[in-house]
């Protein structure tokens, strides 16, 4: 059975300021939807996969089943709640960040 995949409101938040970064940066709206397109199709393997994500190694973010996945320089972290069979992504940013720093607030 299929997985739901749901953005949270912090996602879809991250997405909107990806895709005016992206825009502003290279001058080409095309190319940041092209960008964000991808990225959701990256999420879609959630659908039948859900646990097919990266474990963080922090041993916080692993207890309490984070997950994530990679797209170009992004991560993608996401929560599997198997009783709902619901994937809700949480957060997209720069790798280059502090994982950890962004992810906190979920802890």
């Amino acid at each position: 059975m299929m997985c739901n995949v749901v953005f949270t409101d912090t996602a879809k938040s991250d997405l909107r300021e990806l895709a005016f970064y992206l825009a502003d940066v290279s001058k080409d709206k095309e190319l940041a939807v092209r960008f964000l397109k991808k990225l959701q199709e990256k999420t879609n393997i959630l659908k039948d996969f859900p646990e097919s994500g990266a474990i963080p190694k922090e041993r916080i973010l692993k207890s309490n089943g984070y997950r994530y996945l990679v797209h170009d320089d992004y991560l993608i972290f996401y929560h599997y709640d198997k009783s709902s069979n619901t994937v809700y992504v949480l957060a997209i940013f720069n790798s280059k960040r502090d994982y950890m720093r962004v992810m906190k607030k979920y802890i």
